[in-house]
């Protein structure tokens, strides 16, 4: 009878454990919460999806800064990916979130976890903030999911959602429109991660800020916010910089906000200064879709968007002053950019040209590569037109084409990359600066183009060993290796090619991706970031 008894018992730890396999839940302060397991390969990997870290921002909570999530009773059900925040572009991006039901209701985030992860484990945490302009994007894209990262790489990784455009960039200087309501929301759901990772296996004291685009520009802003201080320990910035020049215009914001209150009827030409809580309070009676199509008629190009201003309690100052002058965080920071990071910049400013995609393939000679240039750098044109193009032949078509995307890609992510690791750098904090060099087999993008912006980020996340049918096998070695070095950096602060890989110093060492093996160099694009340097201030 006793050994009868043993038996049962042992089933039933086996079918508990089994459960808890398919089935996995955590109790965390706030409530219970039950996930879902899937796979990677033959990999089991837990996974919570759709976790509130704020309450909706619907009625009254509209346009505000977020509100902590209260507790719950039940148990939540956190098995299927939460909808994307309301978007709307007439570009067909392709981190462009195109999935129905869509809302303003949709501050959750995600969390992929290995297996056997308990509270004890202290694994390493990436939260992953997606790019898009502060436009468009979502959690939820299938490039994002976190699987391969838990499963290979042994962390936990986090990606969340936050307001965009009109929802989360409203900004008439009051409580009821305060601005930068997307940074206080990604800050929240930080908060609510170094609040609760424990419980799922996180170690809250080793968590990594990685983003892509507008994402990595969020990540180095946060190295400078006051408000964001002991929540993270590392940063990853792919593509993307505060030190660049489009937080100049300060009053951006606000004059974008006006021009959507007065197109919508909610807005004359003196309520929106005299009393702008009642421009909020009718705004609020407004659908969010149509907010976000007024925005586009208005304005459809990111560039020229909505964008985090600075002068309130989470941006004090410019962040790239601040960088300039050494006032931020001592973060240990893997960052880089592509190799054509400005194709899809000049094609999406002139897509009667050049084709979206850049499908009309144009052979520009230097005349028009002037025209192209004086279009997309209004301020200073000619120094940069004498710089990129004042040594090539009026025919020299290619090159011409190249130098023109160079220049925009400069201007906007490589440059501003390169002089924000050289001021962590020289803070004395380690930097790794890797070039993505690698034009991936399915893109979009027509040949010319090159290795475009976000061609990186598919490969970080482990997308190619998820559809193996579509890349080649080196490819999904690739693939594998940055998966390495981004889950090891996110570990240590260092990644496993540290030796063949030296520290970003004044020598500018880098390395670049390839699917036929990795190797340094010097740069990048140094003679033309020296070139800009006085008009950065850096």
């Amino acid at each position: 009878m006793f050994l009868f008894c043993l038996l049962v018992c042992a089933v039933c730890i086996t079918l508990n454990k089994s459960n808890q396999l398919q089935n996995p839940e955590v109790d965390t302060p706030l409530g219970k919460i039950l996930g879902k397991t899937v796979f990677f390969c033959n990999t089991p990997v837990k996974t919570f999806q759709g976790i509130p870290f704020a309450k909706p921002p619907v009625g009254d909570l509209r346009f505000r800064k977020p509100s902590p999530v209260e507790s719950w009773k039940e148990p939540l059900l956190a098995k299927s990916l939460p909808p994307g925040c309301i978007q709307h572009s007439s570009n067909p991006f392709p981190w462009l979130d195109n999935l129905p039901n869509k809302t303003i209701d949709c501050l959750y985030l995600n969390i992929w976890a290995p297996i056997h992860t308990t509270i004890d484990s202290k694994k390493a945490v990436m939260f992953w903030m997606h790019g898009g302009g502060f436009r468009i994007g979502s959690s939820r894209l299938d490039f994002y999911d976190g699987r391969v990262l838990a499963a290979l790489g042994d962390v936990i990784v986090v990606t969340t959602n936050y307001r965009l455009a009109v929802e989360g960039f409203l900004h008439f200087g009051t409580e009821e429109a305060p601005g930068n309501m997307a940074l206080y929301d990604v800050l929240e759901a930080l908060k609510w991660v170094k609040s609760n990772i424990r419980f799922f296996g996180g170690n809250e004291n080793s968590i990594t800020f990685f983003g892509q685009s507008s994402g990595a520009i969020t990540a180095g802003m946060f190295m400078v916010s006051p408000l964001a201080r002991g929540l993270f320990a590392r940063a990853i910035l792919q593509s993307g910089s505060p030190t660049n020049l489009d937080a100049e215009d300060n009053d951006r914001d606000l004059k974008l906000s006006q021009e959507v209150a007065k197109a919508v009827g909610c807005a004359s030409k003196h309520s929106s200064k005299n009393n702008p809580d009642e421009v909020v309070r009718c705004l609020r009676g407004k659908d969010a879709l149509e907010l976000a199509k007024t925005l586009g008629k208005i304005n459809d190009n990111p560039q020229r968007g909505f964008y985090p201003k600075f002068g309130d309690e989470i941006l004090p100052v410019n962040a790239r002053q601040a960088f300039i002058l050494g006032n931020f965080g001592n973060f240990d920071i893997l960052i880089g950019s592509n190799h054509n990071e400005g194709s899809i910049l000049i094609t999406k400013a002139m897509k009667n040209v050049f084709g979206f995609f850049g499908e009309k393939n144009p052979a520009i000679n230097k005349t028009f590569g002037k025209h192209v240039i004086k279009k997309n750098f209004k301020d200073f044109p000619d120094t940069i037109v004498d710089y990129y193009l004042g040594n090539v032949d009026e025919d020299a078509r290619d090159i011409v084409l190249y130098q023109v995307q160079t220049a925009s890609g400069d201007y906007a992510r490589v440059c501003p990359s390169v002089y924000l690791a050289e001021s962590v750098a020289k803070k004395g904090n380690r930097v790794y600066f890797y070039y993505f060099v690698h034009r991936p087999s399915p893109t979009p993008w027509a040949p010319w183009m090159g290795v475009a912006h976000f061609d990186e980020t598919p490969f970080a996340f482990g997308y190619p060993l998820r559809y193996p049918k579509n890349y080649t096998n080196a490819e999904l070695l690739l693939s594998e290796r940055m998966i390495n070095v981004w889950t090891n950096f996110a570990k240590s602060g260092a990644p496993p090619l540290c030796e063949s890989w030296p520290l970003y110093s004044k020598e500018h060492y880098f390395l670049r991706f390839k699917t036929d093996g990795e190797s340094t160099g010097i740069g990048p694009h140094l003679n033309n970031c020296d070139f800009f340097r006085p008009y950065f201030g850096f």
